[in-house]
């Protein structure tokens, strides 16, 4: 079975962790990759910084994004990736 890939896009533990107890609760199996801020994001979702490289940052069959970020907040980053090509295609829940 091929792994699915999420993208938590939250800055807030208490979001994360109610986040987590859901996908837990139903049993999904994800490999899950959290970003904290818009920043940190971006790099990953265009393969930069610590995420460069083969492996490294796998595209997410699913963004999970909060909006309110510190740094590039989360509706920049929604314009961003609904601009892009590349990234357009992937589903983003806010």
């Amino acid at each position: 079975m091929a792994q699915w890939h999420l993208l938590l896009i939250e800055d807030s533990d208490e979001d994360v962790a109610a986040t987590m107890r859901g996908i837990r609760y139903e049993g999904v199996e994800l490999a899950i990759q959290r970003c904290t801020t818009g920043d940190q994001a971006m790099d990953y979702l265009y393969q930069r910084g610590r995420y460069a490289g083969p492996g490294q940052s796998p595209r997410p069959n699913l963004i999970l994004l909060d909006l309110n970020l510190p740094g590039t907040d989360g509706r920049s980053l929604l314009a961003v990736i609904k601009d892009d090509d590349e990234l357009k295609s992937i589903p983003v829940v806010v």
